[in-house]
């Protein structure tokens, strides 16, 4: 699996990529379904994170195939 860190400059480009992230001593898959204005913000279908995350705050990693 090839992966790229997620950053405010090129989250943009990834919209609809999947997605790893850490949460609860799980690492969890998700797709990018958008983001906010600030780049700052993702939005994604994970209920326990209200469906969001903030990218600075968490190394997230954008899967590539």
């Amino acid at each position: 699996m090839e992966t790229i860190k997620l950053t405010l400059e090129n989250v943009i480009q990834y919209i609809g990529y999947e997605i790893i992230f850490k949460t609860r001593g799980n690492h969890i898959i998700k797709r990018i379904i958008s983001v906010s204005n600030t780049g700052k913000t993702i939005q994604i279908d994970h209920h326990d994170l209200k469906n969001s995350l903030e990218i600075v705050s968490r190394n997230i990693y954008v899967i590539l195939e």
